[in-house]
């Protein structure tokens, strides 16, 4: 008998497991899904702004490149009302917000100026809108392009040790300098503020070996070769990674380069059949010919 309400009662816990969780996982469910289009939400708000804040930021750099105060003004304001709200988390450190927010002050300095500089406004533009690029492109940012310039005027400044001409080479990191100054607060947007200090540290040694009377040649040669150890590193390069690099993009160069090679094959064999059938119809009228003339004689 006990054996009996047992099972009876096995039998109806069954029975109100199944009942229940019917009603039960769909409870649970439509809490995930709130949860899940809530974040979505979130995301797709921020994905927008960032999106408002670079398209705002690239009018305002075509205006000041063009000297339009009125419309720099007006895309001013509209890069400010985008980033209201503007949530910064998981996109760059303190360090980055504070450059962002120099490049961003600058800016609005330089428009606010009764005296129009050309220069400033360009540089001011050029900057912000590398900055703003940065913020919303955490890969293929526009300021990883300036690589090449920047390793060119290494070069440059090797060149000038060599010769041993102290006045070109304090040009041409004169020059490497305003580059860098130019990609400066894209680069602590997204770099690691420790990448940023070592780099800086190495640019007041070298400024400061550039600016002496008689030029250590033994110490600019290392400097010139850990300038160019951590400019791969800023710009995220390998260390044996060439200036000029291969058609990035394909997962498989093999595959590639065998599908490259089949076309050429496939080209080649083409153009010798449509040679022979060429060499044949040329060979068969000229047969007709002789027939019809053995015919007449």
């Amino acid at each position: 008998m006990s054996m009996s309400w047992r099972k009876r009662i096995g039998w109806l816990a069954v029975l109100l497991f199944l009942i229940w969780s019917p009603l039960a996982v769909p409870s649970y469910a439509r809490a995930f899904s709130v949860d899940v289009a809530a974040t979505g939400t979130a995301a797709s708000e921020r994905a927008e702004k960032l999106q408002r804040l670079e398209t705002a930021a690239e009018r305002l750099y075509n205006n000041m490149q063009q000297g339009n105060a009125q419309g720099a003004l007006l895309e001013m304001e509209s890069l400010i009302d985008a980033l209201e709200g503007l949530s910064f988390k998981g996109l760059t450190s303190v360090e980055g917000i504070h450059a962002l927010a120099e490049t961003i002050m600058d800016a609005r300095e330089t428009l606010s100026r009764v005296e129009v500089s050309q220069e400033e406004w360009i540089g001011t533009s050029a900057r912000l809108r590398l900055a703003v690029n940065s913020l919303n492109h955490q890969e293929g940012a526009l300021w990883l392009q300036y690589y090449k310039v920047m390793a060119d005027n290494l070069q440059s400044m090797e060149k000038a040790r060599v010769a041993g001409d102290a006045s070109e080479l304090k040009d041409v990191f004169q020059t490497f300098k305003e580059h860098y100054e130019v990609i400066r607060s894209a680069a602590i947007i997204t770099r690691d503020p420790s990448e940023i200090n070592k780099f800086e540290s190495w640019l007041s040694y070298v400024e400061r070996l550039s600016n002496d009377k008689t030029l250590d040649l033994g110490a600019i040669d290392q400097g010139i070769d850990l300038g160019k150890s951590l400019l791969k590193e800023l710009f995220g390069r390998r260390a044996d990674e060439p200036v000029f690099l291969p058609i990035t993009g394909y997962g498989s160069p093999w595959y590639w380069s065998t599908l490259i090679g089949g076309w050429i094959v496939l080209t080649l064999f083409y153009t010798g059949f449509r040679k022979y059938r060429g060499d044949q119809i040329v060979s068969s009228v000229g047969r007709r010919e002789d027939d019809s003339n053995h015919y007449r004689l």
